[in-house]
């Protein structure tokens, strides 16, 4: 799973393509284009991009026979009229997400570079446009060993030949058919991982180097400890750093213990809607639980609602707010090999990952490793998973390492380049001193600050950025522009410059409180003018809650429709500028029911809302609201009628 990227409804209204070209004085958009000894073919309407393909062999030792088609896009500076001056290079993660299916975060990005720097976007072998592995059972998101062995059989003698230095090859084939001679590079999760072997390979390549939420080559623990760690870390952290749970008293981590302690005993079960808005049968067990907080640095909503969801159920068993993370965290993202590879995932994991076993061995003595590492783990560190155990992390499934993903993997032939498995860097390889810049987010609990500093120091000529209250993927999840700033500038001067605005990135704004009826919620703060009761900003309360809730949903939606906590539906589309929400009977509250429009401007960080309340069918009153939700502890104001008498109340954004 990766981040969403937030920026990709505005990128073809802010391009203007076709003017792009006439702005370079070459006319029409042409059919074809010469680049180096390829022709290229127009296919991307939106951005005035070329496609293109290069054949290469499966083993470039030729003992295994085979071509693999690689793929790719590639976007010219959209002035023509000045010098180029360079190529940019991005690289998606996974491993197993197609790179030219983030084209449009990709280009976002970097739009300010493009007028004089082209963009090329290469999918690596079986991903995407390069011929996708779809291993049937494994595409279904299953991690069954039988699935696995059966991905390994499909791919037969080929299946050592998916690692990430086979990719790079590639990609420096696809550069040099081009005719780039270097390019800037940027990578982002597992696309760090591709930028360092790169960097390894061919490290007179590279002009730059961009490593976002990054983790070393060269891993010193196969249980990769400081990741959980952080995720345990960054439930404290998020209610410290906002006032409506640091004022609680009490730490967070101490209340989410108190779960962990009830779920070891009894699991909570219900239903609870999903990612998309769907009813789920739900359960909430120790692997699940360990599932979820690991999965809070992919961006906001569990560390948002995490705490409070807690108290719900330690307060007055409200299982609803847990179960529905559960069920999000849960939910499908994609099914087609094109979007992402399970099988490719699988293949680049045994081949370059470290292991608990050795995969030169065979099966039979690859299972007595296992047990031996695992045994290992128990006795000489039992806080791998604290506060779980050992034995609860390793039976949630959460792999955090690979665990036994490989042990029917084939064992590699005789002919693989030396180093492999789980090293494709040879020991001889160094990092060059190319400029590089290290991004991570200091509530990622997927590669975590402490995975990016050692990857920081394997390069002679590197800057670490840590960006707080932002989790993976940070140039992703930042709406200030501070790190985009960053990225740019990195590019265009091989330094990041001041980077001052990191303290600017807001805090996660954590729920106050989940609450079955309004008349439990605290009431919004009354301002000047304000004639409705107490009991009336309870109410009112209720509608603000909806709204906030609905906009975090935003982030673990995929089909762009969802439902409220406790009913009603919504659905958003994608603006010039951003997003806007249609809600339809949303509850928050099991007593009030939300209807109207919430616009969410992404370029001035401005939501606003226009609905109405109904309580028991009958209408109760419409609110306005708005804040700026960059701000940090960013306050909503809120107009409007309650029961018929005028209401102006602010509280802290939700």
């Amino acid at each position: 799973m990766e981040s969403r990227k937030p920026w990709n409804s505005r990128i073809a209204a802010a391009f203007g393509c076709t003017a792009l070209w006439l702005a370079g004085g070459a006319g029409a958009v042409p059919g074809t284009i010469k680049v180096g000894s390829l022709t290229l073919t127009y296919c991307n309407t939106d951005y005035n991009g070329y496609c293109g393909t290069i054949e290469r062999p499966i083993d470039p030792s030729g003992v295994v026979k085979g071509k693999i088609t690689v793929g790719f896009e590639y976007y010219p500076r959209t002035d023509l009229t000045k010098a180029r001056l360079g190529t940019i290079l991005p690289q998606e993660g996974g491993p197993g997400y197609s790179s030219t299916g983030t084209r449009d975060y990709y280009l976002s990005l970097f739009d300010a570079l493009r007028d004089r720097r082209d963009v090329l976007i290469i999918d690596k072998r079986g991903t995407g446009l390069s011929d996708p592995i779809d291993c049937p059972d494994l595409q279904t998101g299953s991690a069954d060993l039988d699935a696995v062995a059966a991905c390994a059989m499909q791919l037969g003698n080929t299946a050592w030949f998916y690692g990430t230095d086979y990719a790079v090859n590639d990609i420096v084939a696809v550069m040099d058919a081009l005719d780039v001679d270097d390019a800037d590079f940027y990578g982002d999760s597992y696309g760090t991982f591709v930028g360092q072997v790169f960097a390894g390979l061919y490290p007179n390549r590279l002009r730059s180097i961009i490593l976002d939420s990054a983790y070393p080559v060269r891993a010193p623990d196969p249980w990769f400890a400081t990741d959980w760690a952080a995720a345990w870390s960054g439930i404290g952290s998020s209610c410290v750093r906002s006032p409506s749970c640091s004022a609680l008293g009490g730490t967070a981590t101490a209340r989410m213990q108190q779960i962990v302690n009830y779920v070891r005993q009894h699991s909570i079960k219900g239903t609870a809607p999903d990612g998309n808005g769907d009813p789920q049968p739900t359960t909430l067990d120790t692997g699940a639980l360990i599932y979820l907080i690991d999965s809070a640095g992919y961006g906001p909503p569990i560390y948002r609602d995490l705490d409070a969801a807690a108290r719900a159920w330690l307060n007055s068993k409200d299982a609803l707010p847990l179960l529905r993370l559960v069920a999000e965290v849960n939910t499908a993202s994609v099914d087609d090999p094109i979007d992402y590879s399970y099988g490719l995932a699988t293949a680049v994991t045994c081949a370059d990952y470290p292991m608990l076993y050795d995969l030169n061995a065979y099966r039979t003595q690859r299972n007595r490793q296992y047990a031996n590492a695992l045994q290992d783990a128990r006795v000489q560190r039992p806080d791998l998973f604290a506060p779980f155990t050992v034995d609860e992390g390793i039976d949630s499934q959460v792999y955090i390492t690979p665990l036994d993903t490989c042990l029917p993997w084939p064992v590699p032939p005789k002919s693989l380049s030396p180093g492999a498995p789980g090293a494709p860097l040879p020991p001889s390889a160094h990092f060059p001193a190319v400029p590089t810049l290290v991004l991570s987010g200091d509530l990622d609990s997927i590669t975590s600050v402490i995975d990016a500093n050692e990857t920081t120091q394997q390069f002679p000529n590197a800057v670490h950025v840590v960006v707080p209250n932002l989790g993976h993927v940070v140039a992703d999840g930042d709406f200030i522009g501070c790190t985009l700033g960053i990225v740019q500038r990195f590019v265009k001067n091989l330094s990041p410059g001041n980077t001052n605005c990191v303290q600017k990135v807001r805090p996660v704004r954590t729920v106050p409180q989940f609450a079955a009826n309004a008349a439990d919620l605290g009431p919004l703060v009354a301002r000047s003018g304000n004639k409705a009761s107490d009991a009336q900003r309870r109410i009112a309360a209720a509608g603000l809650e909806a709204v906030g809730d609905i906009i975090a949903r935003y982030y673990v939606t995929y089909n762009y429709v969802g439902s409220g906590l406790r009913g009603g539906t919504f659905t958003y589309e994608a603006t010039d500028v951003g997003y806007d929400f249609n809600l339809k009977g949303v509850q928050f509250t099991q007593d009030v029911a939300v209807s109207g429009t919430v616009s969410w401007d992404q370029t001035t960080n401005i939501i606003t809302a226009q609905v109405s309340l109904k309580s028991a069918g009958q209408p109760v009153g419409t609110l306005s609201i708005r804040w700026n939700d960059a701000n940090i502890n960013a306050v909503a104001s809120v107009s409007g009628t309650i029961q018929g008498a005028a209401l102006n109340a602010e509280r802290i954004a939700p």
